[in-house]
């Protein structure tokens, strides 16, 4: 229905110019801009939302991840510890040279000398002749009584000592000890960490909410016609023979659509100590080697054969008819 319009001229308006204004055609309106694409409802709109969603968060991927990852950790963990103690047992059957060569230097040796008789021996800096560190006595003249111990008995405490008689005998003294308590810890066995039971849950969790509203407001009014002064129409005393109704229809629609996606991921193990013992995992040479630089569990020694019992001494002959 196209909208009627009303043309009010005002009183001093002649009827000859009332029919030219009447006669001249009225400017035409602007054409209306195109329609906007109506908006689906919400409930609508959250569906294709939803499966959007769905399909980017990929649920079973995560699950595989999850579970993937646990086992993949449990295995390493496990590995790991085989590892560690194979290249223990593997250290601990060298000889003392070879362990001593690989597993102590001789700067090693030298805080381990310094540290032991810290009044006689002291640890001296590098210089430009002298790269590496070098051991030095406190003081001059000094004799000290623990020589003895490394074939230097009676003899003065000097670097020279120090350095090529001492320090040699004291590397090996320090890896010897380190090779029997690592050989005692192996022929302990070895501690294993397991997993004895456990539980992997997952799972996602949507919310969506959706809301339509619409409000319509509805107003209606007159609007009195055929009025020939405006201070007419505002009298009380005016009584138009005619009026228009006026009325105006408001719409304000509205919808609205919220979704939320939660991943949650559980995993819940529970560990048990175990050991192994150490002929489970090496062969019966390699312990036979364990066993010597070992300080418990050493083959004892074959126990001396007992004497022999010596004759006991004939007892005399009784007499006839003894008691």
């Amino acid at each position: 229905m196209q909208p009627r319009t009303r043309t009010i001229f005002p009183p001093a308006l002649s009827g000859a110019a009332r029919a030219r204004a009447l006669a001249d055609p009225a400017p035409t309106a602007a054409a209306p801009a195109p329609a906007a694409a109506p908006k689906p409802p919400a409930t609508e709109a959250l569906a294709q939302r939803t499966g959007a969603l769905v399909n980017e968060i990929d649920f079973p991927g995560f699950v595989a991840g999850l579970v993937h990852g646990t086992f993949d950790a449990i295995v390493d963990a496990s590995i790991r510890q085989m590892e560690s103690y194979s290249s223990l047992v593997s250290a601990v059957a060298k000889t003392v040279d070879q362990f001593t060569e690989e597993n102590v230097s001789p700067n090693q040796a030298r805080d381990w000398l310094a540290q032991r008789y810290p009044g006689e021996v002291r640890v001296g800096p590098p210089t430009a002749d002298q790269p590496q560190p070098t051991l030095a006595p406190v003081a001059d003249g000094l004799t000290p009584a623990w020589l003895a111990d490394y074939g230097a008995e009676g003899e003065e405490l000097t670097a020279e000592v120090l350095e090529e008689r001492v320090l040699p005998q004291v590397r090996t003294k320090v890896g010897a000890d380190r090779q029997q308590l690592l050989a005692t810890m192996v022929m302990l066995g070895m501690n294993r960490v397991a997993v004895k039971d456990g539980s992997i849950s997952a799972k996602v969790m949507f919310r969506a909410q959706a809301n339509d509203s619409v409000k319509v407001s509805y107003a209606t009014g007159s609007d009195p016609k055929s009025v020939a002064d405006w201070g007419e129409r505002g009298s009380l005393s005016y009584s138009g023979a005619s009026s228009t109704m006026v009325s105006t229809l408001g719409l304000n629609a509205q919808s609205d659509t919220s979704l939320r996606a939660d991943l949650f991921g559980e995993v819940r193990l529970n560990f048990v100590s175990e050991t192994l013992p150490l002929d489970k995992l090496a062969d019966a040479a390699k312990v036979a080697l364990v066993q010597r630089n070992s300080a418990v569990n050493r083959p004892a020694a074959a126990p001396a054969a007992p004497a022999a019992a010596a004759p006991a001494p004939a007892q005399p002959a009784l007499p006839h008819g003894g008691a």
